[in-house]
């Protein structure tokens, strides 16, 4: 998983690509060519929620989507520990 800076992520529109994202491609194409590899052989897991379809214009085969599905995580410092319920068996 790579993770470009987050202030290129929110500049990208449709018209622009992320400049991380075309990084990484040819990082991954460099390695593929390297190792005697297809560039498609080899996963390149780039883009989050908030710009997972501009990474996916870009190459990406993987995107992380936590957000998207599971809602924001709490700030750091409302998070809560559960307690443990479960109880040891003797």
């Amino acid at each position: 998983m790579t993770i470009g800076a987050i202030a290129r992520s929110k500049a990208t529109t449709k018209e622009t690509e992320n400049e991380d994202f075309e990084e990484l491609r040819k990082c991954r194409d460099d390695v593929a060519k390297q190792l005697g590899l297809d560039a498609d052989k080899l996963e390149l897991s780039m883009g989050m929620s908030s710009d997972f379809e501009a990474a996916i214009r870009q190459g990406s085969t993987e995107v992380r989507v936590g957000t998207t599905i599971f809602g924001e995580r709490p700030a750091r410092g409302d998070a809560k520990v559960k307690e443990d319920t479960t109880e040891e068996k003797k």
